[in-house]
């Protein structure tokens, strides 16, 4: 008996010591927000200046130095090369854990990463998401081609006529953001001459506008902001955007319709214009490989995060500021040129979204190495 009341007054104990000891865990997560005053924040931009990741990255510079705390000088920092990889790597060798260096990517770093360039040192599911803001692509062409106001198959049909010497496409790498476009052609059996090499998008536009691409993509808010005069001059024939999910992750509506891109719902999906041309649904092993890395370059565009392993408390107060930011009215006035009508997550659901957008199925990975090795001989480690 005593025996018994012994271990009856030790487990009660035990279970005093373990719920003190789970009170004290849960103070320790309620980490305070960081206060930065005095301090200078490094944004790691992995591309050159004038680009949609740099542009975004300043555009949102004045309103974090509003709303974090102290008020800290905020540094947009450009280290291009590689499609992304070299800001990449550079961040994770250096980056500080206390919320004074910030990593802004993009579509290319994320793809690296997703598709297993030997060349990325970095674990993008280790980072801190502070924010995640998807964008669509637009895809268009010049004039020369004859596209204009084609219907989709007729488009598609005359597409595949041309030579692939007179399809020019700039790129970054094969590994970057340009290589769900590419995929997205091959699946209408148009062939192209890629030229990698390119340092980002505002090269490639001015290539473009010289008359030496003669296929070109944007991100839709910057096709919308910077590339007016594209369209004000009619060199720019849309061709089809890569639509967009809604809030919960699905890119089809109640009635199975492919979601359009909010930014220009008037150009179709490229989905559409592949069941219009092909007769028959999207899908298929190909398809969804496609798709995939559609998946990866819509909803993980743009993204802001800190390294692995960063201070609870500056976390904190990034994810704070961030959704004090979205409730500024002057950054309200501004929110439709710089994040259009994209659903944007904060926080713990922004890795969620982040993880769910970088994950590619057994069977996406399988076709997408055959593709790789048969276009670019290169082996994929995914």
């Amino acid at each position: 008996m005593f025996k018994n009341l012994l271990s009856g007054r030790t487990a009660c104990a035990l279970a005093v010591s373990a719920f003190a000891l789970s009170l004290g865990l849960t103070a320790a997560n309620e980490a305070k927000a960081a206060d930065f005053s005095g301090k200078r924040i490094r944004v790691i931009v992995p591309f050159n200046e004038g680009g949609g990741t740099d542009s975004l990255a300043r555009l949102f510079q004045p309103f974090y130095e509003r709303h974090l705390p102290g008020k800290p000088k905020i540094l947009v920092i450009n280290k291009p090369g590689a499609g992304g990889i070299v800001g990449g790597n550079y961040f994770e060798s250096r980056a500080k854990k206390d919320g004074t260096w910030v990593m802004a990517v993009s579509t290319s770093t994320v793809l690296n990463y997703v598709l297993g360039d030997p060349r990325v040192k970095f674990d993008l599911k280790k980072w801190e998401p502070i924010v995640l803001l998807p964008r669509g692509n637009v895809m268009y062409s010049r004039p020369e081609l004859g596209l204009k106001g084609l219907a989709p198959k007729a488009m598609v049909e005359k597409l595949r006529t041309f030579p692939k010497e007179a399809l020019v496409h700039g790129g970054k790498t094969p590994t970057s953001s340009e290589i769900n476009k590419l995929m997205s052609y091959n699946l209408l059996g148009v062939d192209l001459k890629i030229v990698f090499g390119m340092k980002g998008n505002g090269p490639m536009a001015l290539a473009f506008e010289r008359g030496e691409f003669t296929l070109m993509f944007d991100n839709s808010l910057s096709y919308k902001n910077n590339r007016k005069h594209f369209r004000d001059s009619g060199i720019a024939v849309e061709l089809f955007t890569f639509g967009a999910p809604d809030a919960n992750g699905k890119w089809k509506d109640a009635n199975g319709k492919w979601l359009r891109d909010p930014t220009w719902p008037k150009i179709p999906t490229y989905y559409e214009v592949y069941e219009e041309w092909s007769g028959k649904s999207f899908d298929g092993p190909q398809a969804k490989a496609t798709l995939g890395l559609i998946r990866v370059g819509v909803a993980a565009n743009k993204a802001y995060l800190l390294p692995n392993g960063a201070d609870k408390g500056a976390l904190k107060a990034w994810r704070q500021s961030t959704r004090a930011i979205f409730k500024d009215p002057k950054f309200i006035a501004k929110r439709e040129k710089i994040l259009g009508k994209f659903p944007v997550t904060v926080g713990e659901a922004a890795r969620k979204a982040m993880l769910q957008a970088i994950t590619l199925a057994p069977a996406e990975k399988k076709w997408i190495k055959s593709y790789f090795k048969k276009k670019f001989n290169l082996d994929l480690k995914i």
